[in-house]
């Protein structure tokens, strides 16, 4: 040792030095967690991870429910086998002076267990699992003690904002295999965890809310659409047909799964503008006189001015504008050309046209599918989009169904 160096020198720098290592471990492990939001995919990283720096013959995870007071298995893994935990038990919390979860859950402080076997002695009610084929136990307390090769063991913590929502256990079949310096990683390392994980919980709720919220909008789309359908029994189910196959069209085209939400939504409001039409004109079974169909034409109009209200992520009251321009002008309400037309609005024109064709009308029976086809085929480019009209045939092509299922939800 330098003659200018002191002993407690040296003692102060190895401590830094351990700072600064436990400090680049916990951030490497936070770095690593940030990249998913697949819970088992965490619990898998954060073993892999621990395991590389200190024992972990079994690594165990459990949650803690604070509002029930039960203990839950979430992550087991046994000489590098993981198992499934699904039949695991759920625990209570137990008394104080029993359980060792309990205990680290109670105090939210760290177990160091130096010798496993002893301290099962003392335990009154032992939660223990088969080590080959990780599951639970099914024996008396003694007869599980005696075929546990687990010799020491350290249990942590997990915290987020000073409470406790977890328990991190690690297992040697050595006796006193961890020192302080494991404990107080794998503490900081619990701690990290935890985060990620109520992170992974937030965002699987959130996706839960989400479908549910899509799912509610949906339904709400739906009951809206029959609205306009209960005034004009012959149209009864157009808006929701035109949904199927619009959302049909909209995936098959490569759009992402919002944009076909959206599309799928404007495709079952694209007629409610014909609330304020005169039921009459809607079931007339002759042609409409120019009058009559320069009234039915302010459908679209209506419509936009009903769904500007609305606060959307989408375009929608854009699109339903839009549903009968053209792509060579000669549409309504604006006589738009090609790209100036929204894409959302091309896809409804070509589902909203194709469904007509194949449904009865009051003036005329169905046409049928070929006659559809043939329709679009003939406007392909000058009234419809060459691409939508080119989806839209072979979904036709490659279905032996008359038209998509409108009670499927196609998003």
């Amino acid at each position: 040792m330098h003659a200018d160096v002191l002993p407690e020198d040296v003692q102060r720098n190895d401590g830094l030095r351990r700072v600064v290592r436990r400090h680049k471990l916990v951030s490497d492990l936070a770095l690593m967690l940030g990249q998913t939001t697949d819970s088992q995919v965490l619990y898998q990283t954060i073993c892999e991870y621990i395991s590389r720096l200190m024992t972990a013959n079994a690594f165990i995870v459990s949650s803690f429910d604070a509002a029930n007071k039960k203990i839950i298995a979430r992550f087991l893994m046994t000489d590098g086998v993981e198992h499934d935990v699904a039949g695991f038990p759920v625990i209570d919390l137990e008394e104080e002076g029993s359980g060792i979860q309990s205990k680290v859950i109670r105090t939210g402080e760290p177990l160091y267990i130096p010798d496993f076997a002893a301290a099962m002695r003392q335990t009154r009610q032992v939660h223990s699992f088969d080590e080959e084929d990780g599951l639970p136990e099914s024996e008396k307390g003694d007869e599980a003690r005696d075929r546990v090769s687990t010799r020491s063991a350290a249990l942590v913590p997990m915290r987020v904002k000073g409470r406790t929502v977890g328990v991190i256990q690690v297992q040697s079949k050595v006796l006193d295999d961890y020192s302080r310096e494991d404990i107080e990683l794998l503490s900081a390392l619990a701690n990290v965890s935890a985060v990620a994980l109520q992170n992974c919980e937030l965002v699987a709720e959130l996706s839960h809310a989400n479908r549910q919220l899509a799912t509610t909008l949906d339904h709400a789309l739906r009951a809206i659409a029959m609205t306009t359908e209960i005034r004009d029994s012959y149209t009864a189910g157009h808006q929701r047909r035109v949904a199927a196959l619009a959302s049909a069209i909209a995936t098959d085209m490569g759009l992402d799964e919002s944009s076909v939400r959206g599309i799928r939504a404007a495709a079952l409001l694209h007629d409610i503008g014909k609330l304020a039409v005169p039921a009459a004109i809607l079931a007339k079974p002759a042609r409409l006189s120019d009058l009559e169909y320069s009234m039915v034409q302010q459908h679209p109009s209506i419509a936009h001015r009903i769904l500007a209200t609305i606060d959307s992520p989408w375009p929608l009251a854009e699109a339903v504008l839009q549903h009968h321009e053209r792509m060579d002008g000669s549409g309504y309400p604006s006589g738009l050309r090609g790209d100036a037309i929204l894409l959302e609005a091309r896809i409804l024109a070509v589902s909203d046209v194709m469904e007509a064709m194949c449904s009865h009308r009051p003036y005329r029976p169905a046409l049928g599918r070929e006659s559809a086809i043939r329709e679009l085929f003939a406007g392909r480019g000058s009234c419809y989009d060459s691409v939508v009209v080119d989806a839209c045939i072979k979904l036709f092509r490659e279905s032996d169904s008359e038209f998509p299922d409108p009670t499927v939800p196609c998003c």
